[in-house]
């Protein structure tokens, strides 16, 4: 409950005491498992972004309310410095206290929806839109589902439903959905599947958790791995 407050806080907290400590900050959910060297090869070396004079906030985007910002999904969210720096001192001077319905407006209000208010904020106080994390076959670098199902999405079987919606008709899928530098896997809640994971994509060559994938999902792993420097 009450998620959009704790995060605009936390973000007013990571302003007054730690901006000074890092170029880029995340917001991750606690089941996402996150690659942050991969994070680093997309800022530095695929986009060439300068943190401190330039706005950025990157990730899963969707747009599924017509006229409202795109909003980047709450799996893994990321902002250069300066964007990071900007909406610290919105979010502390921002109106508090409403307790009616949503007004489009940024503010802390009860029952306001994390990602569409902290994508309406920006929008409106600092004019930075959200930016889709693709590589240049339009594949994700953030999946919102565990890896081994978003390889079997399908948008001409599934439809336009909630993540397919408004996404450019050249999105990746199935076996082209995902970007070989993955920044972050979601819907990981249990400890074993994070260790699984480390194991899939950091440990040994051959380990028994890639011997025991499918040969889709193991495809995947061993591109990932490849890209990453682990196997050649």
């Amino acid at each position: 409950r009450h998620i959009w407050e704790k995060m605009w806080r936390s973000w007013v907290y990571v302003g007054d005491h730690h901006l000074n400590e890092a170029e880029w900050f995340c917001k991750v959910d606690y089941d996402t498992f996150f690659f942050p060297e991969n994070l680093q090869y997309y800022v530095r070396d695929k986009k060439g972004w300068d943190p401190y004079n330039e706005h950025h906030y990157f990730g899963t985007v969707l747009n599924h309310s017509p006229g409202r910002p795109p909003m980047v999904a709450g799996a893994a969210a990321c902002w250069s410095h300066k964007t990071m720096a900007g909406i610290a001192d919105v979010y502390k001077n921002m109106p508090k206290g409403f307790q009616g319905n949503d007004r489009y407006r940024c503010e802390d209000r009860p029952k306001a929806s994390e990602e569409i208010t902290t994508s309406m904020c920006l929008k409106k106080e600092l004019n930075v839109s959200a930016e889709p994390m693709l590589d240049d076959e339009m594949r994700e670098y953030v999946m919102l589902d565990p890896y081994h199902n978003m390889l079997t999405w399908n948008r001409t079987e599934q439809g336009e439903w909630w993540f397919w919606k408004n996404k450019p008709a050249n999105t990746g899928q199935m076996e082209n959905c995902c970007a070989v530098r993955p920044m972050g896997v979601h819907k990981y809640k249990k400890k074993k599947q994070i260790e699984v994971l480390e194991e899939q994509f950091y440990g040994p060559t051959n380990n028994k958790e890639l011997t025991k994938m499918n040969e889709r999902t193991r495809r995947y792993a061993d591109k990932v791995r490849t890209a990453m420097g682990f196997d050649q």
